[in-house]
């Protein structure tokens, strides 16, 4: 069974919640503690029913991929609890959700042999720099002695806290667009050269964005804005920000960083540069953005 919310599929391994830390290539060992320290922590902040009981196993193995699944960037925490048939699972959470959750998706899954599966996830409110994705997946099925088994998993992407600092002794240049396609290059170009304090404007949005790590790429595509600064006629930093996974692509002599771009504060600074009926495309950015990750 695979879980979707709209998100990128990667891959990771399953976390358990009392599981040692582990390590991976790409993150150090103390971001690997404290991602799953956060997981474990959340995973407790779940909402449960009061008649649930923990085990270690269940008789019948449920399969929770997950939205985010298998990427090396993924703390994930999970427990199992058995729980009396009478109880509904689904309508004991979505009446005790934390503040800000929403429930994003259910399903059912099952076959010929199969023993059928229902599930909910839900989306939470992680406001941390260190957090670009988190949320819980429920998951339920009938046992041989007519109980309820529970599989409750969290997931969170918990990532190093970078400082990427745009530099304004320059021109800073800003390239929106009025059309982007998936097909083509995006088209109908907007330039804006900025004045010393909207570059300080924009450079305080991009040093609050974070770092998107291994979050893949996108079969689809397309380019929302370029950035440029150029001083004694060279291009000494650049970036370029696209619609799929929401990068942020940075490129210089001394930073190379892919940062997450979906944040709307970073959105909303990049709309004030660019006059009414222009960059249209380029604004939608601003539609796609994600304020419960980054306040």
């Amino acid at each position: 069974m695979v879980l979707a919310l709209g998100a990128v599929c990667l891959g990771t391994p399953w976390v358990d919640a009392n599981a040692a830390s582990t390590t991976t290539t790409t993150l150090s060992p103390a971001i690997v503690v404290a991602g799953n320290t956060y997981a474990r922590h959340l995973l407790e902040a779940q909402p449960l029913p009061p008649a649930a009981r923990e085990v270690t196993v269940l008789s019948t193995p449920i399969d929770i991929t997950g939205p985010v699944f298998q990427s090396a960037d993924v703390r994930l925490a999970r427990r199992f609890y058995l729980l009396p048939a009478s109880v509904s699972v689904d309508r004991y959470v979505r009446s005790h959700l934390p503040k800000g959750a929403t429930v994003t998706g259910t399903g059912s899954s099952g076959g010929p042999g199969v023993t059928p599966v229902n599930d909910m996830t839900v989306s939470l409110t992680c406001v941390s720099r260190h957090i670009t994705f988190c949320g819980v997946t429920y998951a339920t099925t009938v046992a041989k002695n007519g109980k309820h088994e529970l599989a409750v998993a969290v997931q969170v992407i918990y990532l190093p806290i970078l400082h990427v600092n745009m530099p304004i002794d320059g021109v800073v240049t800003l390239t929106g667009y009025g059309k982007t396609s998936l097909l083509d290059a995006s088209s109908d170009p907007s330039k804006v050269v900025l004045t010393h304090d909207e570059a300080l404007k924009l450079r305080t949005a991009i040093a609050g964005l974070k770092d998107l790590g291994s979050n893949g790429g996108c079969q689809e595509d397309s380019v929302l804005l370029k950035i440029s600064v150029v001083k004694n006629g060279t291009i000494v930093w650049k970036a370029t920000a696209d619609a799929c996974p929401g990068a942020l692509t940075i490129s210089s002599a001394s930073t190379n960083a892919i940062l997450d771009n979906r944040a709307c504060s970073f959105w909303h600074t990049v709309d004030s540069f660019f006059p009414s009926g222009a960059a249209d495309a380029t604004k939608t950015g601003t539609k796609s953005c994600n304020s419960s990750l980054y306040g």
